[in-house]
Formats: structure tokens, sequence, C-alpha cells
């Protein structure tokens, strides 16, 4: 029987800057497009364009935008506040929910009630982060107790920070405000290990894990002829000293280093905006334009090595980006740098896919020292597991 299925989300194509944030809720669609009616509510903001996803794969997904208020948001002071110290208190901000649909919750919820009204939905699945769209669920439920409500974590809300400095702020969050909150909920996804274990210490509900995974993979490796070794970033990176992607934890490495200088180039490839012109005008750093998705896999082909970073230790444990997944597919080595140990860096070492470096505990100058040109390419293991055509299905035997 075909249901009447809601996604909603904070962000979609094509007002989004990039393709990891979305590619997950992108994925659900086109696995359950052609068995259930299917509508999406998001925010409008910059139009960055699809990205090299393809625009017609959306056809069958009636999408609802929610209109940015900027007038009203710029005449509130304490948006400008917050938005002006949000790097200074981004993990406070994170637990407290106070994101970028936080002051659009009221629109969220309006818009909601009136797509339940006209097309008579069956399921809502809500994906978070952000974490503030989770208030829809006591409001709906109230008015439609028998619409099913799935919530979706990319990430862990209360579970992902572990700052000392934090932890009493994040005890009361986790058990007065998420374990209501998920009381309320009929089932619960979640795309890593460690957010079900997380979770599982304040809820007993049904928890399935559904991983993140590559859309396609690589049929071709290529060889480049450069001398130096050429390692690849895809996604965002920044120079910002609170950023849990910032690169200057590779600038400061290089810097002083002849020899590591003389031997690496790396690619960043994004929409990024590096301030700091010693490192944007870095010889070992080449910031190039963000790559159609549809066109990733061929620019990853040509590298040694392809780059996953998280320099925040706080967040670090649960990390697996999306863009790992699509390193997976594309065959290349993967090197996984931290601050701490990953869920990631676990995969990439268990199934023998590359270098995981905690460089708290490893000297990282002496690992990029000690590697060497990649002359080889991965063994063909039998990746499907990995794939998001794979994982969906579990999506598919929940909706009922």
């Amino acid at each position: 029987m075909k249901r009447n299925i809601l996604f909603i989300t904070g962000q979609f194509l094509p007002y989004t800057k990039s393709v990891g944030g979305i590619l997950r809720v992108y994925s659900f669609l086109q696995t359950l497009k052609n068995k259930h009616n299917l509508y999406l509510l998001t925010k409008k903001g910059h139009y960055y364009g699809y990205l090299g996803l393809q625009k017609k794969n959306l056809k069958k997904i009636k999408i609802f935008y929610l209109n940015n208020n900027n007038k009203v948001l710029t005449k509130n002071l304490l948006t400008v506040v917050i938005f002006n110290f949000y790097y200074f208190f981004r993990n406070l901000f994170y637990l407290l929910t106070i994101d970028n649909s936080f002051f659009s919750i009221n629109g969220f919820y309006k818009k909601t009630l009136g797509i339940i009204e006209v097309q008579k939905i069956n399921y809502i699945i809500i994906s978070s982060p952000p974490f503030s769209l989770l208030y829809l669920i006591k409001k709906i439920k109230l008015i439609y107790p028998n619409i099913k409500i799935i919530i979706d974590y990319r990430d862990s809300w209360t579970g992902r920070i572990n700052s000392i400095f934090l932890y009493l702020i994040k005890f009361f969050l986790r058990h007065c405000l998420e374990k209501k909150i998920i009381k309320l909920a009929d089932h619960i996804l979640v795309a890593t290990n460690t957010i079900k274990s997380n979770l599982l210490q304040i809820t007993k509900k049904k928890i399935t894990i559904i991983m993140n995974g590559f859309i396609n993979s690589s049929k071709k490796i290529l060889f480049n002829k450069s001398k130096k070794i050429l390692i690849g970033y895809f996604g965002l990176v920044s120079d910002n000293y609170n950023s849990y992607r910032n690169i200057s934890v590779l600038y400061n490495m290089l810097k002083n280093n002849k020899s590591l200088k003389k031997k690496y180039l790396f690619y960043f490839y994004g929409n990024n905006n590096i301030t700091n012109l010693k490192i944007k005008n870095f010889s070992c750093f080449k910031f190039k334009k963000n790559i159609l998705y549809n066109k990733v896999l061929h620019k990853m082909a040509f590298m040694d090595y392809l780059l996953v970073l998280h320099t925040e230790k706080n967040s670090s444990k649960e990390v697996i980006t999306g863009k790992l997944y699509d390193y997976i597919g594309s065959r290349v080595p993967i090197i996984f740098i931290s601050q701490g140990e990953t869920e990631g860096g676990k995969i990439i070492k268990k199934n023998n896919l590359g270098f995981s470096i905690n460089y708290l505990k490893y000297n990282l100058a002496q690992f990029f020292l000690n590697l060497k040109k990649r002359n080889y390419i991965q063994k063909r293991k039998n990746l499907y597991f990995f794939s998001r055509r794979f994982q969906n299905q579990k999506l598919l035997r929940i909706i009922k």
C-alpha cells in the first residue's frame, strides 16, 4: 500500500552549499519514490544549484520551501548576537538547539499542518540536525496522534558533545528534553553505532542503524604522473580556529618542513572561504571550486590518497562524514586525520581502507614523511555493504 510520507529537514537542494548535509535525505527519497507518495519541507537560502545531482530524480517528490524572513532576523538583536559569537560558543548552541532552523520553527509547524491536511500524511520523517526541528513532534502529535513520526539522527544531539565544562547542561537537556521528545517518536533511525549507543542510554525504543553510503563506485582507477604525492579533500574546510575541519593543522605541520613541502600537494575541492592569506596562497595547497557530484569520482581517481579531517576533540568519537563513503566507493586509499579516536577511523582500520591518524597520539609530520606515493589500487572487495542502496533497504521495511 502506498503511503504519504513527509520529510522535514533544515536544508535541501538547490539551497545547500554542499551535498554532504543533504545526500542522506536525497538517497532516502530515491529509495522510496517509486513505492510511496513523497513530500519534503525545507528552507530556502542562497541558491547553489543541484551540485551534480539530477534534478529530474526529484520530479516525483513535491517539495515545499519555507521562505527565509531575513528582514525579521536582521532586526532580531538576539539573532545578531548569537551569530556573531557562534564560533566561540558553538558546542553550547548545538546542545541548546540554537541552530539555523531555531527561529523558523513556527513557520515549519504551520506549513506542516497545511501539508498534513491536504496530502493526508501517514508518516513524517524528521532528519536532524538541525535538532530544533524535533520540537515539532510534540505539537504534531497533539493534533495528529495517529501519524507515525520517525526521527533520523544524522548526528547525535546531546550525545555528541563531550566537554567537561558543558556536562551539567548536557545532562539536563539529555534527560529532561531529548529523552521526552524521542519518547513521542514511533521509530528512530541513526547513521552510526555510536549514535545508537548514546540513545540506548535514554530510550528503549526501536533503533535502526541505516549507515550512510556511496551512491556510485569507481570502475577504473587512474595513476597520476606527478612526482609529488597528491592528496585530495572533497567538501567544506575552514581556517577558523574553532572549526572542526581546521586546515591550520595541516598548514602548521607543513609550513616549516622543507621535506614535506617538496613531497606533497593538497587539493581542496569545495565552496570554501579561506580568510588567512598565508594559508590561501600556501604553495602546497590548491583550492578549487566545488565539483559536481556526478563528476567527483573521476577526480578522486587521480589522487594518491583522499583526506578526511576532523579537528575538534569534543565531538570526535562518533564522526563518520558522508564523504568517507564516497571515498570508499572510489577505491583510493583514505587518510583520516582527527583529534581523538573516531568511528570513521575504526572503519578504515577494520576494512584496511587506508590510515587513521589521531594526532593527539601520533606525530602527524612523521606519518607524512614515511608515506609513499601510491603505486597500487585497493583490491576489489565486496563494498556493497557500504552502498546506500544496501543500507536504505531497511527503510523500506519500516514503512508499512
